[in-house]
C-alpha cells in the first residue's frame, strides 16, 4: 500500500503498517546500495522521514520513552549518510538552479562550479557510511516497528494539531530573521507536517485533499531556498566564481522567501486549536 492510512484501518494498525513498509523497502534497497551510492543515501534519508513523521503522528500511542528512542534511533541512523548526502546535495541544488544561473553567469561558469562540486563527492567515502547504515540497520534483526497502544483517530488528530502548531510558530521565527538556519528549520518542520497531512488524507478527505498539494508547494519553496543557501555556503571559497554571483542568488531566494511567505500565511492562518476544529467533528461522531 502507499503512504496513507485507509480509511478502514485503525490508528494502531495503519501507523505500524506505515513503518514496516517503510523499513522492509529500505532494507531491500541495500542489496544495491553500494552501486547506487547516491541515490540510494538520498532514497533512505527520505525514508527515515517518512518514518520519523509517522513516529510523531503515533506518539500520543507510545509512552515519550519509547518515541524518544525510536525517533532517536531512526535520527541517528540517517546521520550515518550526512556527508554523502550533503556532498550529492549540493550537485542537485546546483542542478534545480541551473536554468537560473546559465541565463544570468552563463554555462561555463555554471559548469565550472558542476565539476567543483562533483570533485568533492568523489573524495566522499561513500563505501564506509554505506556499510555503516546497513549494519546498523540489521542490528535490529528485524525489530524496526515499534509497539503502540490501541486509540482511535482523535489520537492521531492531536498530534497532527502539535506538528501543524510546531510548523506555524516556525514560520513566524523564520519570517521574522529571515536567518538561514531558521527557514531551514522552517523546511523541516513544514515537511513534518506536510508528511501527515499525507498519511491523515483519507481519513478526513474534505478537510486534507487540497490542502496535500498546498504543503507540498510550501516544502518545495522552501527546498530551493535551502538550495541557494547549500550552492552560497559550497561555493564561499570559490575563487572563479563570476563578478556578482552572490548578488543574483540573493535576489533569487528573496523572490522565493516572499512566495513561502505568501503561501505559508495560507496554509496556516488559522490558530492550531480553530484549524483542529476543523477534524474534530468527524471523529467525534464517526468511528472510534
Amino acid at each position: 500500500m502507499s503512504y496513507v492510512l485507509a480509511p478502514h484501518e485503525g490508528a494502531t494498525e495503519g501507523l505500524q503498517r506505515v513503518i514496516r513498509e517503510q523499513a522492509e523497502k529500505m532494507a531491500s534497497e541495500c542489496s544495491e546500495a553500494q552501486e547506487h551510492a547516491s541515490a540510494f543515501a538520498h532514497k533512505a534519508r527520505v525514508r527515515c522521514k517518512r518514518i520519523r513523521a509517522a513516529l510523531r503522528l503515533a506518539r500520543p500511542l507510545m509512552t515519550e520513552k519509547a518515541f524518544a528512542r525510536e525517533n532517536r534511533w531512526w535520527r541517528d541512523l540517517a546521520r550515518l549518510l550526512s556527508d554523502l548526502r550533503d556532498a550529492s546535495a549540493r550537485i542537485e541544488a546546483l542542478e534545480s538552479l541551473r536554468p537560473f544561473l546559465v541565463a544570468r553567469i552563463g554555462p561555463e561558469a555554471t559548469h565550472r562550479l558542476e565539476e567543483r562540486f562533483k570533485s568533492e563527492r568523489r573524495e566522499v567515502d561513500a563505501s564506509t557510511s554505506i556499510a555503516a547504515f546497513i549494519a546498523q540497520l540489521e542490528a535490529r534483526d528485524g525489530d524496526l516497528v515499534p509497539q503502540l497502544a490501541d486509540g482511535g483517530r482523535d489520537k492521531l488528530v492531536k498530534a497532527l494539531g502539535e506538528t501543524y502548531r510546531m510548523a506555524r510558530e516556525a514560520m513566524r521565527t523564520a519570517l521574522e530573521s529571515g536567518e538561514a538556519e531558521l527557514l531551514h528549520e522552517w523546511r523541516k518542520q513544514s515537511k513534518y507536517h506536510a508528511l501527515q497531512v499525507r498519511l491523515m488524507r483519507q481519513q478526513f478527505p474534505d478537510a486534507l485533499d487540497r490542502r496535500v498539494a498546498g504543503v507540498r508547494d510550501l516544502a518545495e519553496l522552501l527546498g530551493e531556498v535551502q538550495d541557494i543557501e547549500v550552492v552560497v555556503e559550497a561555493s564561499r571559497n570559490w575563487k572563479q566564481r563570476p563578478g556578482g554571483f552572490f548578488d543574483v542568488l540573493k535576489s533569487r531566494r528573496t523572490a522565493l522567501v516572499t512566495g513561502a511567505s505568501a503561501t505559508g500565511a495560507a496554509l496556516f492562518a488559522e490558530k492550531p486549536k480553530a484549524w483542529i476544529g476543523c477534524l474534530t467533528p468527524p471523529v467525534l461522531a464517526g468511528q472510534d
